[in-house]
């Protein structure tokens, strides 16, 4: 069974004007995290916008990443939606196209109790083969439903092949309670990202990390320092990330990745698609220059 580790990037998806996906800037954006050296492409995740996606945009954006990744890094899609069979029909469709696993959030917006969570991802897991990857994905300042520990050692003891965790909710105690599940045999990956060195030194596996659409030099940067035994210089670049993603990462961050992205020629255009909006021209200025004076494209200075 396969495990994401090291700096996997939730993708962003490039739209055009009029709010249609971008297909070829999605495969600008795929070539250029994969030549900047991250560990894994996660694509249709919240970072996709995936909420506002139809199931045929999803699985037509798994089929590019697929194909522009051709084998290079490791493709999870995430297949989470609003019901157990829509969710199915993804993860089935992931499985299929020849994704490496999968990534199932929560569903959102009623409140659903831990028998019926458990349900459904006992659901999504007996769907699929039994050693194709899936990863929990938490977040419930968005979904609405948490994940505990506990439920996540229910769920893991269940379902062989529920591989981690995607733990987006800022809470490292949390995070560091999810590694002793299943008795230490639990792939934990921070969200927050933030907690990336905090979580590598505790004995998790990575990050699922937004910002590295955008500044992807910076962690993987950290993870190599931390993998080379380098903990002082790995720290030393997530201080600097750290300062760098409370801009990047601010309010109506969807628009501000895309802004990042046209800005180093990646995509062709920001635009978000509705009821998100985009940043105006006079808080895009504002943006660019608040981390350009912060030298972002360089991680040499910390």
């Amino acid at each position: 069974m396969k495990r994401m580790y090291g700096v996997n990037t939730p993708i962003s998806c490039p739209m055009t004007e009029n709010g249609k996906v971008d297909y070829d800037s999605l495969k600008s954006l795929c070539n250029f995290l994969i030549e900047k050296g991250v560990d894994g492409l996660y694509p249709n995740g919240s970072t996709g916008e995936m909420s506002y996606l139809t199931l045929e945009e999803r699985k037509r954006i798994l089929e590019c990443v697929l194909e522009t990744n051709n084998g290079r890094k490791q493709v999870f899609s995430m297949v989470g939606a609003q019901t157990t069979k829509d969710t199915i029909e993804l993860a089935r469709h992931a499985e299929a196209a020849g994704a490496d696993g999968i990534g199932v959030v929560t569903p959102s917006y009623f409140k659903l109790d831990k028998e019926e969570l458990l349900s459904y991802y006992q659901d999504i897991s007996a769907s699929v083969s039994e050693d194709f990857s899936i990863y929990l994905y938490g977040i419930s300042q968005l979904a609405v439903n948490d994940i505990t520990p506990e439920l996540a050692e229910r769920i893991a003891q269940s379902c062989p092949n529920v591989a981690g965790i995607k733990y987006s909710y800022p809470d490292m105690p949390r995070l560091l309670q999810f590694l002793n599940v299943r008795g230490g045999d639990f792939s934990v990956l921070a969200g927050p990202d933030d907690l990336f060195f905090s979580l590598l030194a505790s004995g998790g596996d990575g990050t699922i990390s937004g910002n590295s659409n955008v500044i992807p030099e910076h962690f993987v940067a950290i993870y190599q320092a931390f993998q080379a035994g380098d903990y002082d210089k790995a720290r030393r670049l997530q201080a600097k990330t750290n300062r760098l993603i409370t801009y990047i990462s601010g309010p109506n961050n969807m628009s501000r990745y895309k802004i990042g992205l046209k800005e180093r020629g990646v995509i062709k255009c920001s635009a978000v698609r509705k009821p998100l909006r985009d940043l105006t021209p006079e808080e895009e200025h504002n943006y660019l220059e608040q981390i350009k004076s912060m030298d972002y494209l360089d991680i040499t200075k910390f």
